[in-house]
């Protein structure tokens, strides 16, 4: 009898054209074969470290999105991959999907931009060609600092870019920030989270990418784990799991712990010269999900919450228990280097 059910249900599967994958083991447990999409973002600003991770750790990235491009004041594209860049692209066959995004973060230039289709068709046109041309699967849209008064726009933006890649056979995605309520009145919500409509961009695009880290009410984490599950949450019925990607942050806040300010921002190789050269003790919190470093400077305490393969196994678990398409890295060259031999492993 249980050879039959067997039979039956992948009949029904086969006949019905339904993928596999929308069976997907509910929260709580992990299917055997599941696999994310690994992206990785590589800024212009960290290429030298970004590369030569690129190098050494391009077989366990799956897209690599490197953020080069800008829009200008004048609706012009600007920004191209160095010769090392582009050298390693080619040797290693990699999938590349570059970003673009609005000039210094500018709002104004935003909302011109977003009031003229001329200008939009312009610009459009032109990544897309640049796609074609350098064989690019497509572009990821990183434009943030936008009022929550201009979604309208944004989304009609985003749609007419999606028919233009799709007759081109590219891949849209969209950079999104979190967030958890429908409005707040707060600058976090009206220049940076409000503006988008994530269900009309995930209809409108192959998928996006959450930001989900720089918590705005945080006093530790770059993003706890109760902060990823609340944006996530908010997204249930909004975002289809197989066009989310997980935003996960590889870098780490600093806090004056007498005073209870953040004081600074950097990369885990930051952690490793200070563990190697000041008293200090570690933790990893398991109900926030991240490591952090305590140590004295001066008279002064701090402490530093990071992010490790810990905290990234921590994300991992999130999204196999949500079945959502992977995870989109913020940024190569910066992360600990033994993330790479968990991920081989996952």
């Amino acid at each position: 009898m249980k050879v039959i059910k067997i039979f039956y249900f992948l009949f029904f599967i086969a006949v019905l054209n339904i993928p596999q994958s929308a069976f997907a083991t509910p929260i709580g447990g992990q299917a055997q074969d599941y696999n994310t999409e690994n992206i990785f973002y590589l800024p212009a600003y960290n290429a030298v470290k970004g590369v030569e991770s690129l190098e050494k750790n391009w077989e366990q990235i799956d897209i690599l999105a490197p953020q080069y491009h800008t829009l200008t004041e004048k609706f012009n594209v600007t920004g191209n991959f160095g010769p090392k860049l582009k050298k390693v692209i080619k040797e290693k066959n990699i999938r590349v999907m570059p970003l673009i995004a609005n000039a210094g973060f500018s709002q104004k230039l935003m909302h011109n931009f977003l009031l003229s289709k001329t200008a939009q068709d312009k610009v459009i046109n032109y990544i897309i060609k640049g796609a074609l041309t350098n064989g690019y699967i497509g572009w990821q849209y990183d434009f943030e600092n936008i009022s929550y008064k201009d979604r309208d726009l944004y989304s009609a933006f985003i749609e007419r870019s999606y028919k233009a890649f799709k007759k081109n056979n590219l891949i849209l995605s969209v950079a999104v920030i979190s967030r958890t309520t429908d409005y707040a009145d707060t600058n976090a919500f009206k220049n940076w989270g409000g503006v988008f409509d994530y269900k009309l961009i995930a209809e409108n695009s192959d998928f996006i990418s959450l930001m989900a880290y720089d918590d705005p009410n945080s006093v530790g984490p770059v993003a706890s784990i109760d902060f990823v599950n609340k944006a996530l949450a908010y997204l249930k019925d909004k975002v289809p799991p197989e066009k989310l990607s997980l935003g996960v942050p590889l870098y780490y806040w600093k806090w004056n712990i007498d005073t209870n300010k953040k004081v600074g921002v950097g990369l885990f190789k930051n952690v490793l010269t200070i563990i190697a050269n000041y008293k200090h003790t570690l933790d990893f919190n398991e109900s926030l999900g991240v490591s952090c470093l305590t140590y004295a400077y001066g008279k002064k305490n701090y402490k530093i919450w990071f992010e490790d393969k810990n905290s990234l196994d921590a994300k991992l678990d999130i999204i196999k228990d949500n079945n959502l398409r992977g995870f989109s890295a913020w940024l190569l060259g910066g992360e600990d280097p033994e993330i790479w031999n968990m991920l081989a492993k996952s």
